[in-house]
């Protein structure tokens, strides 16, 4: 076999297995956005799952659609390696739109970095609700925690705006956007440290104190309550809380589990413009793991649907009450319900 035919033949299935990982990627992004519109819809359907929590975790789901939803659309037509749509917009508007928003992975940094604000407003709601339990009517009220999810909305947006200066679209009539550029060489080494930082390691390192403080406490009162042989509801009460948290924290154990290895390449690769880059940053090799990362961080979305549906009791009440015609809609609710309820 000649060169030029074993080359041929090795872009060909490059070409394949680019298309079938795209197809995977594809998928999962759909996946993932019903699923997480599947959360929703339940939690805002069934009245014993409102509360406090749900409705966060609903504003959790809408940041994990959000970033499905995105991801989806900037994989199969804008990642440079995904050839099942060739998407290149006929003005130059939607060009620019197109390449800043959406090659640039702005909103998908943006996003991204309102899910891991928002898990951190979930565990916040818990911690008051279980650590400082006097403190919670006074600190949890819907006008303020409307207030925090906002502020944590534009804050994630305008952390992912300098993405947008990073490309423009493309004077090639046949080419969508141009190369990405940095307006000064130490551009990306901020950028890259401010997202790490904000969207990785502070959330994780929040929320890891917290839900350490929320166990010890939550033993200490189930341990308490042993001893005064208190009420079954009392104790029933700490049992239903402990499950909740025990869900989150599979979560925010995912996030980690997920999330890492993406802001490990980030961090080792910070300055790509540099000559003391490590050179590995350079090959084709670090492109595949680089996108296998990002592949991760992406999917961390998508499984945490599934998440709640297998270690969240009340959810799947609340999803057998939505699609089983023989459950009352308030099916299920008991004292616990109440109190998480009006929590």
């Amino acid at each position: 076999m000649s060169t030029k035919n074993a080359t041929s033949l090795i872009s060909l299935e490059e070409a394949q297995t680019n298309a079938w990982v795209c197809q995977i990627i594809a998928a999962a992004g759909v996946l993932g956005f019903l699923g997480n519109l599947l959360v929703c819809f339940v939690i805002l359907r069934v009245r014993f799952l409102h509360n406090m929590t749900n409705y966060l975790l609903v504003n959790l789901a809408v940041a994990d659609m959000l970033i499905c939803l995105s991801a989806f659309f900037h994989y199969i037509s804008a990642s440079g390696r995904c050839t099942i749509i060739n998407f290149v917009p006929a003005s130059t508007l939607g060009r620019e739109l197109f390449c800043r928003l959406v090659t640039s992975q702005s909103l998908i940094w943006a996003f991204s970095n309102a899910g891991a604000n928002n898990l951190c407003v979930v565990t916040l709601e818990r911690y008051i609700a279980i650590v400082h339990p006097l403190q919670y009517a006074r600190r949890v009220t819907a006008t303020k925690m409307k207030t925090l999810v906002a502020l944590l909305w534009m804050l994630s947006v305008l952390l992912s705006l300098p993405f947008i200066f990073t490309i423009s679209a493309s004077d090639d009539p046949d080419k969508a956007c141009s190369d990405i550029t940095y307006p000064h060489p130490a551009f990306p080494v901020l950028l890259g440290v401010v997202m790490v930082s904000f969207t990785y390691i502070l959330p994780v390192i929040l929320m890891s104190l917290a839900y350490y403080k929320i166990q010890v406490t939550l033993k200490r009162q189930a341990k308490a309550l042993n001893l005064q042989r208190a009420k079954a509801a009392a104790y029933d009460l700490v049992i239903a809380r402990q499950h909740v948290i025990s869900m989150l924290t599979i979560v925010l154990g995912t996030l980690i589990i997920f999330w890492t290895p993406d802001s490990i390449c980030v961090i080792l690769c910070l300055h790509p413009t540099s000559d003391s880059t490590l050179d590995f940053c350079d090959t084709e090799s670090f492109k595949y793991i680089s996108g296998i990362t990002s592949f991760l961080l992406y999917l961390n979305s998508v499984v945490n649907p599934i998440i709640y549906e297998l270690k969240y009791k009340k959810f799947r009440k609340g999803l057998r009450a939505v699609f089983c015609t023989c459950l009352d809609e308030h099916g299920g609710s008991n004292a616990v319900d109440a109190e998480m309820a009006r929590r």
